[in-house]
């Protein structure tokens, strides 16, 4: 084996340390260069988003005034129960309904209030209704109903045939009388929120 001299082995030696130095700031500086710059990406982006809302929060009073008339326009419209509390509301919807029963033909037998009940912002105001009528006026009268103002719905609905007595020397009638038990319900309106 031959000796190298001192002067090369210190070279060599110098060398196998700057690479070593250079090796370990690649793999260890590199990553931490990326999370430098990743971070102050995301510094810029939340600097950019308070800036925006800044600006927005300047205009607070436009959007306010905005949400304002909005609400104004759907009070004044006709898709809730117009009623200070909830059994002047039913009785309103009570109202509504003896109207179209009687301007279509069929007959109203029974009404009763449903227990009121809150549905989101909403409050829910309903009635269980028995009539009886031909075919035709029914379907009129839940068409109104479903279609009309205020916004009125119709759930559970039940209908039978009414047998119709005869008197004894009568042809037997074709039973075209149903009756329709259903619950119509609506709502009030929300109370403006400040």
């Amino acid at each position: 084996m031959t000796q190298v001299p001192p002067i090369i082995a210190r070279i060599m030696a110098l060398a196998l340390l700057l690479g070593l130095v250079l090796l370990v700031t690649a793999f260890g500086a590199l990553p931490f260069a990326q999370k430098v710059r990743t971070t102050n990406d995301a510094l810029e982006h939340s600097r950019e988003m308070i800036a925006r809302l800044s600006r927005s929060g300047a205009n607070r009073g436009v959007y306010d005034a905005q949400i304002d008339v909005l609400l104004a326009r759907i009070n004044q419209s006709g898709i809730y129960i117009r009623a200070d509390t909830e059994p002047l509301a039913a009785a309103a919807v009570q109202e509504h309904l003896k109207r179209a029963v009687s301007l279509h033909g069929g007959e109203l037998r029974s009404v009763q209030s449903l227990p009121s009940r809150p549905e989101g912002d909403l409050t829910r105001v309903g009635l269980r209704v028995v009539m009886t009528g031909a075919l035709s006026p029914i379907i009129h009268v839940l068409y109104e109903l479903e279609t009309g103002e205020p916004y009125l719905f119709v759930d559970n609905l039940q209908i039978q045939s009414i047998k119709q007595r005869r008197q004894r020397n009568q042809e037997p009638q074709p039973v075209d009388t149903l009756s329709i038990r259903i619950d119509v319900y609506g709502y009030l309106p929300p109370e403006a929120k400040g």
